[in-house]
């Protein structure tokens, strides 16, 4: 008997077992050294695109703003009111409504000395309306940012100047001097207007680009700086910021928010995919040159070679051939492994599949099975001007169930719902299709095919009434024991059928029927 190192056989599979190291040392050190800094630097470039983004839409918030102002200190009503011509200005054209509507937290007006000649707006603190000729008693929370606003008159140009403030809030200020109507002068004071980025500010500004936003004062800085705050390879989210100078001297805003890394993780699933296929074809092509150092397999190679190419035709059940199996050397024994993995394939594709598409815990049909057969059921109902009905249930007080007996019993209690779910399914009418889905924790999604509305609300309230019936104790509930449902019902009668529409009727049904002291059954259509 050959030496291990002596045999033809084993130098082979040393050498290539080397080759097979090597090649994924080499990868490796492809994707730490060249591709995974790749995918940050153009993470960085996307997050700056974003900030630009975000940093245009407050440029956009302070020109409108400033536009404003000068629409208001343009005006010769405004002009004449500095000057103490006209008694009812505030009272006729300042109100709450006015500033909300506006999106305005304060307006000064100063007059040709630097003096406020009248201050009005809404306190962030306390939310309150007034409107004072001086920055006291009610009006006395606007003093700090006047002081900041008179320091700035002097430097204000003739068309008006912007400023971004940190203190005493976050906002967008825009200045402009008080002129008549044609814009003739001289001017006889100045007008200040006063945008908070707060909130609501920053919920309007996520509307409208899509991201999320956040403005606050900031640490120290160079103007421009983006921080990736949070950069580790598996996070789903990156915080981004960049630091805005404002106005005020030696302070800066924070304007940060958050990216999806969905680019850079499905980039490096599929370099690692790679990686593992180059090593599996590696594995292959060493048991190939191990087998073609054997005597007299050419032969058998091709049987064998024909019966894999065999296997791309998914809709035959194929084996193998029965020759190979027989032999008793090392392609007997390739064949006969080669089988057990072709089974152990086909059991876990169809375990796979069924996974896709059921509960592991309550064995009943998933999310993305139900909405599979709500699509085909209503594409089904609008051809042949049929209907369709839709429940949604959901465990009342769960959590406290859980809390109370422990998330071991809250599955118990979730397998048991499920069944007696399923046994009710079973024995409705085969015209109807029932379907019973598992849709979320404690909620389940339930469809009749060819339902009208009648069967489906007397079908929910015998689901109702059985699962009160399976007498599961629930002490910890605020509607007593035993455990109860509550149950929305949605029905599609007349196209167009939207499945998105009917699951959200049947959701806005569930809502109703918790809001009326839950255990109840209500239909979307009899819902006040």
């Amino acid at each position: 008997m050959p030496l291990p190192l002596t045999s033809l056989r084993h130098r082979f599979l040393l050498a290539l077992g080397g080759v097979l190291l090597m090649t994924m040392a080499g990868l490796w050190l492809i994707g730490r050294l060249l591709v995974l800094p790749a995918l940050l630097e153009e993470e960085r470039e996307v997050a700056s695109r974003e900030l630009d983004r975000l940093e245009r839409s407050l440029t956009h918030n302070q020109q409108l703003l400033m536009a404003q102002v000068r629409d208001w200190a343009h005006w010769d009503d405004t002009y004449a009111f500095v000057q103490g011509q006209q008694p009812r200005y505030a009272q006729v054209n300042f109100s709450r409504s006015m500033f909300e509507d506006m999106d305005y937290q304060l307006m000064v007006f100063f007059d040709s000395d630097g003096n406020v000649y009248w201050v009005a707006g809404i306190d962030p603190a306390s939310a309150r309306y007034a409107s004072c000729a001086e920055p006291r008693g009610d009006c006395a929370w606007a003093a700090a940012v006047i002081t900041s606003l008179q320091q700035r008159l002097e430097s204000v140009m003739e068309g008006g100047s912007d400023y971004l403030f940190v203190k005493p809030w976050p906002a967008l200020v825009g200045i402009s001097p008080v002129l008549r109507t044609d814009e003739s002068g001289p001017p006889r004071g100045w007008l200040a207007k006063v945008r908070l980025l707060d909130e609501a500010w920053q919920a309007g500004v996520h509307e409208r680009t899509g991201l999320p936003v956040s403005v606050e004062p900031a640490l120290t800085a160079e103007p421009g700086d983006i921080h990736v705050l949070l950069h580790q390879d598996e996070a789903s989210l990156m915080r981004v910021s960049r630091y805005l100078p404002a106005s005020q001297p030696g302070l800066a805003l924070n304007l940060t928010t958050q990216l999806p890394r969905d680019t850079i993780r499905t980039s490096l699933r599929t370099f690692r995919y790679a990686l593992g296929s180059v090593v599996a074809l590696m594995l292959l092509v060493i048991a190939l040159v191990l087998l073609l150092l054997e005597r007299m397999i050419l032969r058998p190679l091709r049987d064998f070679t024909r019966f894999t190419h065999s296997l791309q035709d998914p809709a035959k059940t194929h084996s193998t051939p029965a020759a190979l199996l027989a032999r008793d050397d090392e392609i007997g024994t390739l064949a006969r492994e080669f089988q057990g993995l072709l089974e152990e394939q086909r059991a876990r594709t169809s375990s796979l599949l069924e996974l896709a598409r059921h509960d592991h815990l309550t064995g009943l049909a998933n999310r993305r099975l139900f909405d599979a057969r709500l699509d085909e059921a209503l594409i089904t109902a609008e051809r042949n001007a049929g209907s369709v009905a839709v429940m949604m249930l959901d465990i009342d007080y769960f959590k406290p169930y859980n809390d109370h007996y422990g998330h071991q019993a809250g599955d118990a209690c979730l397998v048991q719902v499920a069944d007696c779910m399923r046994r009710l399914a079973d024995r409705a009418e085969p015209g109807l299709r029932p379907l019973v889905a598992r849709t979320g924790g404690e909620e389940f999604s339930l469809l009749l095919e060819d339902s009208d509305h009648d069967t489906a609300m007397g079908f929910a309230e015998s689901l109702r009434a059985a699962i009160v019936a399976l007498d599961i104790p629930h002490v910890a509930s605020p509607v007593g024991s035993p455990l109860t449902v509550s149950i929305g019902v949605a029905s599609a009668t007349s196209p167009p059928f939207d499945p998105h529409a009917l699951m959200r009727e049947a959701d806005r049904a569930l809502y109703a029927a918790k809001a009326a002291g839950r255990n109840h059954v209500l239909d979307a259509a009899e819902e006040p």
